[in-house]
């Protein structure tokens, strides 16, 4: 623990940012519009997560399971989106070159960016946006971020990716669904499972072309043993 946060939140962070980075990199969309995909991808699995974390005692908002989103406040979504969004814009301002500026400065300004991202879009949720409006605003704000990215017609997969690319999601999709079950906290209200599944089913669907590599090895291996 550093000041009562707990340094795996910090790994966690960069596990996801990583893996989403990447995935997007692999894209046929634009360059520009990669972070907004990052940021969707980050809630892809906060979606599934924070409301079975705070079931879990993972961490509590301390508004109770009835509050806003099953006990997690609509601002939080908006967070995940804007840290994600603002570290990977940051990150790429400058990643393109090919210089020792890529090396040195590149992980600057995402710092730079991320942090600044983070401060603005909390101003803004905070001060700016009425209470009573989050979920409208947050809601139409990740509406129009997805509704950018579809109508670009992304193509996935178009070049190879490290393998934390597909694990990172899988994995924690995977814990969230089975740790939900055996304790029971998904089932409350049941509706969280469903949106475990669907998140789970839409993180497979985009991930499918890794996933039929992995299968393809694997009847490879078996064919060698046998």
């Amino acid at each position: 623990m550093v000041l009562d946060v707990p340094l795996c939140i910090g790994v966690a962070w960069g596990s996801i940012i990583y893996s989403v980075m990447e995935f997007s990199n692999a894209s046929s969309l634009p360059y520009w519009a990669r972070p907004i995909l990052d940021g969707l991808l980050a809630l892809n699995i906060d979606l599934a997560l924070d409301a079975i974390a705070i079931r879990l005692g993972f961490w509590d908002w301390g508004q109770g399971f009835q509050h806003q989103y099953f006990g997690v406040p609509y601002a939080n979504f908006w967070a995940w989106f804007w840290v994600v969004c603002s570290f990977s814009l940051g990150y790429r301002l400058l990643a393109h070159r090919e210089d020792w500026i890529v090396t040195w400065l590149s992980p600057v300004m995402a710092l730079i960016l991320g942090i600044g991202g983070v401060l603005g879009s909390n101003i803004i949720i905070a001060f700016e946006i009425p209470f009573e409006d989050h979920r409208i605003f947050v809601g139409l704000t990740l509406f129009l971020a997805l509704l950018l990215i579809v109508t670009r017609r992304p193509l996935f997969d178009q070049t190879s990716s490290p393998s934390l690319v597909f694990w990172v999601p899988f994995l924690s999709h995977m814990y969230l669904l089975i740790a939900g079950l055996i304790s029971g906290v998904i089932l409350n209200p049941p509706f969280l499972l469903w949106v475990g599944l669907l998140m789970s089913a839409i993180a497979l669907y985009l991930h499918r072309y890794t996933i039929q590599h992995i299968l393809v090895h694997i009847k490879s291996a078996f064919g060698k043993g046998v």
